[in-house]
């Protein structure tokens, strides 16, 4: 079929490259979040307009997104864990 874009050796290529660059970015995204609410408390969250329910789920959702981040740099994994599932309130199902 010649309908549509087809593949070749460069879009592979790119969308191989593209797909590793990606998933190394978030990753850094994640480690510089987790970096940045290390520093944080709960209460320092709220004060800028977080509910304290909300700022938990914030610190303990990055701080689980952050060990996955360790494992792609090459942490041992822990036992088996959903971290899509428990994101999930961060990306509200988008």
């Amino acid at each position: 079929m010649s309908a549509g874009i087809q593949p070749t050796q460069a879009s592979v290529n790119s969308a191989a490259g593209s797909a590793a660059l990606n998933l190394r970015s978030a990753f850094q995204a994640v480690v510089n979040l987790q970096d940045w609410l290390g520093t944080q408390t709960n209460a320092s969250l709220v004060a800028l307009g977080f509910t304290t329910g909300d700022a938990a789920v914030i610190i303990s959702t990055i701080g689980n997104l952050n060990t996955l981040a360790g494992v792609y740099a090459g942490a041992a994994p822990g036992s088996a864990f959903n971290y899509q599932a428990n994101s999930f309130a961060l990306w509200g199902g988008q």
